[in-house]
């Protein structure tokens, strides 16, 4: 799921903008390969290109995902997180200082930033409180839940979700393993509230009904 609906990308290439790109370097990295760790001295700015990363944080043998950036979308490495590409990746680079001397010029970008991430703060802080005060299935009822009412298409047979990411990654973000993941949602499934169309796409029949399930665990 993209974390904001700003594709900085698009921002930036537009003619008003497009001085902004000329300060970042694009560099690529192979599936799982390790972008950045907090263990580094570097202050950077990233623009996903293109490919998917996880942003996580790392204690002893415990990870925490707190989001999946996609194309389009920004990351600051000013925090104690860990970068990893989940696919094949190109990301566009860029020293904070030089980009922050350039957004002094074009304070309409600097206010998109902040939307940015504050999405991203948004979303590590419903993440951290979900893990420390819900179990595994209302987490990931409530992820459907999101997923539905954001990017679901309606049908006559209910709405079509595209999850986005595949089961181990969807755990990864749930924060359990990919075997609790397959056994809620044929929990799901047999309760006629879901269907399983794709390996990354589901129905769901019954948006009320989840909404209920979510309720009652």
């Amino acid at each position: 799921m993209k974390l904001t609906e700003v594709d900085l990308q698009r921002l930036f290439n537009s003619s008003d903008h497009e001085d902004l790109l000329k300060e970042f370097k694009s560099q690529r990295f192979p599936k799982k390969a390790l972008i950045y760790s907090p263990f580094e001295e570097r202050n950077l700015i990233f623009i996903v290109k293109s490919g998917r990363l996880r942003v996580y944080l790392a204690c002893e043998d415990k990870e925490f995902t707190l989001a999946f950036l996609e194309a389009g979308d920004i990351f600051s490495t000013h925090t104690q997180a860990f970068v990893q590409a989940l696919d094949g990746a190109e990301i566009l680079i860029c020293e904070t200082a030089r980009f922050q001397q350039q957004l002094f010029s074009v304070p309409g970008v600097s206010l998109v930033m902040v939307k940015v991430l504050g999405d991203l703060l948004k979303n590590s802080i419903s993440t951290i409180e979900g893990l420390a005060f819900k179990d595994v299935r209302r987490r990931l009822v409530e992820y459907l839940i999101g997923l539905e009412s954001d990017r679901g298409r309606q049908t006559d047979a209910g709405s079509v979700v595209e999850l986005g990411v595949s089961t181990e990654d969807l755990a990864l973000l749930i924060g359990t393993t990919r075997q609790t993941i397959s056994q809620i949602l044929n929990d799901l499934i047999k309760n006629g509230i879901i269907e399983k169309l794709t390996r990354r796409t589901l129905l769901i029949k019954d948006a009320a009904a989840l909404k209920d399930w979510e309720n009652i665990l």
